[in-house]
């Protein structure tokens, strides 16, 4: 190839003709080509999920607090899983649900627009059946033109209020959403709420109750209305913020083995100042006179907690608390941290007694004089 620039050579040109004209060179250019794919310019957003990655999170929290709540309402175990949640059109969801259906047009203030919350008709008998005292094995196979009677619309209206308490708490630590009812339709398409076209988030739940109902729970959100608010839910929920059961849980659990913490408690009944003179020269026998006071001090890990009286009971010396000293702030959260930092030992006369812990008895015994108890 020349080497003055990009132009190919005599030879070069002539190298080339020859070996097309043979077929050694593959002129062909849909061997190397890419494949064409149609694009639909209405077709799913594929950047939506990640507009609303905290959707997941409140899901999952919704889903286990309605366990709580139709448990409550039902007197009955239900199960209910939480599916990822869809975006597409809202007539491609209309298609998805079935026909008779309880479809509730839902407003979710303060957002702009509609949304949908369903129950499967299986879901509603079984409910009935369970709220009056049976198993949850209300399945019935009924027409389509069958509508839900008055006793089913107060079952189903019980149902939206506790689904509707639940998005309050699941949506609280990131917007307050506050879901109200419109009306109710039991043909889904009667709800028409937006254009066919219209992109919509819908969140699925598979509930069980019983041995032998199965139904879905959808809650449909127009995309248009969360966009206002898709910076909030770009990001995922903090572990601490998505479940306070599970917060409350690991709070009790601390509680327990705090509770199970040892800690060392003195009576302290009298405290004599002697020289250092007369503290050699005391031995195994001696007898340190003093005049019982009043109270006797009760230290907690060498804080004063408590006020006692001194006597006897069942012939054995005992103390009888008789007030609570609250210590200052300051002392407070000194004392929170002696505990934390002696909790599980034993006490400092124990065999099994930290050495710093003897060595510091030793030394308040040498400076603050004997101690009698």
């Amino acid at each position: 190839m020349s080497t003055s620039g990009q132009i190919l050579s005599r030879e070069e040109v002539s190298a080339l003709v020859e070996a097309m004209q043979t077929g050694d060179l593959d002129t062909s250019a849909a061997a190397t080509a890419p494949a064409v794919q149609p694009y639909n310019l209405i077709a799913n957003d594929t950047t939506s999920r990640g507009q609303l990655a905290a959707l997941e999170m409140i899901n999952d929290r919704f889903s286990r607090q309605l366990r709580g709540g139709l448990l409550t309402l039902l007197r009955q175990a239900v199960k209910v899983t939480a599916a990822p949640f869809d975006v597409m059109t809202f007539n491609a969801y209309l298609k998805t649900l079935p026909s008779p259906c309880n479809v509730n047009i839902v407003r979710f203030t303060p957002l702009r627009g509609y949304g949908l919350v369903t129950l499967e008709p299986s879901i509603v008998y079984g409910a009935v059946d369970s709220f009056f005292g049976g198993r949850g094995g209300g399945s019935l196979e009924l027409s389509p033109l069958r509508g839900f009677t008055p006793t089913e619309e107060r079952i189903i209206q019980l149902l939206l209020e506790s689904v509707f308490e639940n998005l309050r708490e699941a949506w609280a630590p990131v917007y307050a959403l506050n879901p109200e009812f419109v009306s109710r339709e039991i043909n889904p398409a009667f709800a028409q709420i937006g254009e066919d076209r219209e992109t919509v988030v819908v969140s699925r739940f598979d509930l069980e109750l019983g041995s032998d109902i199965r139904g879905q729970l959808t809650v449909m959100y127009p995309f248009s209305a969360l966009k206002p608010i898709r910076l909030l839910l770009r990001g995922r929920l903090q572990a601490g913020e998505r479940d306070e059961k599970l917060a409350a849980r690991w709070s009790e659990q601390l509680r327990d083995s705090v509770s199970d913490a040892e800690l060392q408690l003195v009576a302290q009944l009298v405290t004599l100042r002697v020289s250092a003179l007369d503290l050699a020269s005391i031995k195994a026998g001696d007898t340190l006179w003093f005049k019982p006071p009043p109270t006797v001090k009760v230290l907690v890990q060498s804080s004063h907690v408590f006020d006692a009286e001194w006597g006897t009971a069942d012939g054995n010396t005992a103390i009888r608390i008789e007030r609570v000293i609250e210590p200052p702030e300051e002392e407070h959260k000194a004392a929170e941290g002696t505990v934390g930092a002696h909790s599980g030992g034993v006490d400092a006369d124990g065999d099994n007694a930290d050495p710093q812990r003897r060595r510091a008895g030793v030394q308040t015994i040498k400076t603050a004089g004997a101690t009698a108890a």
